[in-house]
């Protein structure tokens, strides 16, 4: 049996993809979600910048709230990998396992992962919250903390300027980059009180209440409070390149101000589209998209 046409076929089930079903599923367009399963809210203990909870809010309870939410409007939600996307009939066909939807428009809402460091010991430190990935989101909660920032090059130099703007003592763990920025990019840093760690750390030890000891290769063991890995993110916009969206050296997708790529009728939301990384623009993009979206059906 032939899979009834979809107004629009949304892929990811995160804040983006559930905030533009909502509101396609409010503008009474025929929608459904496909999820992979891999939003980066399970990595988050607690997040305080989420306008409406002034007290915090885990990631798994705001993405369980957000698909009860969407469930109010019976929009389908397919737990599957999109395997491929193709342009058909004007329209597009994304293939699963065994299951072929097709839908007049696309929004891809796929987001990003982290890149991790290659140590052992770093999953017991992202339970207890004192390995963090996002210092825009939590860096106030660190305030006059001994704070680590891991990462290579300018990349590495930058976050930890950016911590340092909270009133932490700030260690870049630069894994031997140092030499590869420049020396007036080092006199920001001493300005700030960043201390420079230049050798390759080991291994991570974390233990909840007692901060994360990084041990180096010439045995030093250095203790934090938190731990910020700033290595970059992966955005999962491969199914967007494949059909010819313009991606920016990142990989996260071009956008026009409605959210529409390169490819007509295709639309991106959230961390694959270019942009800040963050909940609430995740919900901003995909109210966009979505009223875009319902607009020109």
């Amino acid at each position: 049996m032939k899979e009834e046409l979809l107004d629009c076929l949304v892929i990811g089930g995160g804040p983006a993809g559930l905030t533009a079903s909502i509101y396609l599923a409010r503008f009474k367009r025929r929608v459904l979600v496909v999820d992979a399963g891999a939003s980066r809210l399970h990595w988050i203990p607690r997040s305080r910048n989420v306008p409406g909870f002034p007290d915090g809010i885990e990631g798994r309870e705001l993405l369980e709230r957000m698909r009860e939410h969407a469930a109010r409007y019976d929009v389908p939600v397919v737990q599957a990998c999109v395997q491929s996307l193709a342009g058909r009939d004007g329209g597009f066909e994304a293939r699963l396992e065994g299951r072929v939807l097709r839908a007049r428009k696309l929004l891809l809402a796929t987001g990003a992962r982290d890149v991790t460091p290659e140590l052992p010991g770093l999953e017991p430190g992202l339970a207890a919250g004192n390995v963090r990935y996002c210092p825009v989101c939590d860096g106030f909660e660190t305030q006059r903390k001994r704070v680590a920032v891991l990462g290579k090059e300018v990349h590495g130099l930058r976050e930890s300027l950016f911590v340092a703007g909270f009133d932490n003592q700030v260690t870049w763990l630069s894994m031997g980059s140092q030499q590869d920025v420049q020396p007036e990019q080092l006199t920001r840093l001493r300005d700030c009180g960043v201390l420079i760690a230049d050798q390759m750390p080991l291994h991570i030890r974390c233990e909840p209440g007692h901060g994360v000891e990084v041990e180096m290769v010439d045995g030093r063991k250095l203790t934090f409070d938190v731990l910020y890995p700033a290595l970059g993110l992966t955005h999962a916009s491969e199914l967007a390149i494949s059909m010819g969206a313009k991606a920016e050296e990142d990989g996260q997708l071009v956008v026009d101000d409605h959210l529409q790529t390169t490819v007509p009728g295709l639309y991106a939301a959230g961390d694959v589209a270019a942009g800040l990384n963050q909940i609430s623009v995740a919900y901003g993009h995909a109210a966009i998209a979505s009223t875009a979206i319902h607009n020109c059906l």
